[in-house]
């Protein structure tokens, strides 16, 4: 039976996707992407499988030792829009389409691939595995695999290992068919990548002065001129938890100010698809003024300085992608990132501290933050992979408020990397 029609995709507008869903993301590690792709094949039972062409001259041979039928995807764009209605009216169940999103020759944009994931999730049984990344901050790709219905699989490199990426009952199979030795559970993971240090970037990489502060301030003046806002309605938000992004800080306000409400735990929750709702004008508001706010922003270490911690670094944010990538230049320098582009990936939740961990193997992870919501998520994480081993650094001058027993304490991340403890 055929999945979808040229009329379905035409219908759709082959925009972009307008929704996400938020089943929680597992995370399977691995020597290379080659290596996950063999395990993808022996795993899965194989019929088709529609591929970049860049794709075909090493991976054909291999699916058809499986039993499969390898068809390179159409035309010289083939992730654009005409490719992949062709590919997925094709598709019937058991078929596989893979994109590789890193391949230059490749056209990813004009919402062309979100479009056809979202209409991929409502066809079963056509797995589709996304290869590596479309941008060198990893804007899009987190999204597209983690947070939607179908079975999505990315496909991901870092610092010499692999992982795949999607939901845990579309892993399962994939560890179960991987022929590296798997963890013993309870038993801590020695680590393929040593140690790992995780950064919050506003706060501890970077000093936002009061470009966040301002920029909120003058995006609510644009959508509530009535709203008496002030420095203090700003930190009473962020001690609340769950604000680290200031998007949804500023539709808190917001939501909070229409019912005449302080900012309580109760009445924040009460109010949690109010705040959904208003984010996307909130983004765009805040994005404006913080254009011209962002100056204030001075970064609190260099590269240099990082060089002298041991293991693997990476970072873990509030910040969105697009926020992400301005943080970068005002740093000089990128590094590997989680940004909040996805719901399971948003502070306090633990997710994007496990994938971490686990992209990198780490045998150690610190996460060093400045916030409650840092150290909850990290407290999360041990909770949910006790067998791993987590470390929390509490920096900052409000860190008494929420360091506990066991975790590193400094004023900044410069003055924790000259005490040596992070070695």
């Amino acid at each position: 039976m055929e999945c979808r029609t040229d009329r379905d995709l035409e219908d759709a507008g082959f925009g972009p996707a307008a929704r996400f869903g938020a089943p929680e993301g597992g995370v399977l590690g691995g020597p290379s992407i080659a290596q996950l792709l063999r395990v993808l094949l022996a795993a899965r039972p194989c019929r088709r499988v529609f591929l970049t062409p860049a794709l075909l001259p090493h991976w054909g041979h291999r699916i058809e030792d499986r039993g499969g039928r390898p068809e390179p995807l159409p035309d010289a764009a083939p992730h654009g829009p005409a490719s992949l209605r062709s590919a997925l009216a094709e598709a019937v169940a058991g078929d596989q389409i893979w994109l590789d999103l890193g391949d230059p020759g490749a056209a990813t944009g004009d919402g062309a691939v979100e479009a056809f994931l979202e209409l991929a999730g409502a066809c079963p049984g056509i797995g589709v595995v996304l290869l590596r990344d479309d941008h060198p901050s990893r804007v899009r790709t987190q999204r597209l695999a983690v947070d939607r219905p179908g079975q999505v699989v990315l496909l991901r490199e870092a610092d010499g290992a692999a992982y795949a990426l999607g939901r845990p009952e579309l892993l399962r199979p994939l560890a179960a068919a991987a022929p590296w030795p798997a963890r013993a559970p309870g038993a801590p993971r020695a680590g393929h990548g040593g140690a790992l240090l995780v950064l919050d970037v506003d706060g501890v990489l970077i000093d936002p002065g009061r470009a966040f502060m301002e920029a909120v301030a003058g995006a609510l003046a644009d959508l509530a001129p009535d709203l008496a806002w002030s420095d203090g309605d700003y930190r009473a938000l962020k001690q609340a938890g769950g604000f680290n992004n200031d998007f949804r800080l500023t539709a808190a306000a917001l939501a909070l100010a229409e019912r005449g409400e302080a900012p309580g735990r109760a009445a924040l929750d009460r109010l949690e698809a109010r705040i959904v709702g208003l984010e996307p004008d909130c983004a765009a508001a805040v994005r404006r003024h913080y254009a011209g706010t962002r100056h204030l922003e001075r970064p609190l270490v260099t590269r240099e300085q990082l060089a002298a911690v041991p293991g693997s670094l990476a970072l873990c944010t509030g910040r969105p992608p697009q926020e992400l990538a301005l943080a970068f230049d005002v740093l000089g320098f990128t590094l590997p990132a989680l940004g909040d582009s996805a719901p399971h990936l948003r502070k306090p939740r633990p997710e994007g501290l496990i994938q971490l961990a686990d992209a990198f193997r780490s045998g150690r992870t610190t996460f060093v933050g400045d916030s409650r919501d840092d150290a909850a998520a990290l407290r999360g994480a041990r909770l949910l992979r006790p067998e791993l081993d987590w470390r929390f650094a509490a920096v900052g001058p409000e860190r008494a408020r929420f360091a506990q027993d066991g975790d590193l304490r400094a004023a900044s991340l410069k003055e924790l990397i000259d005490s040596g403890e992070l070695a």
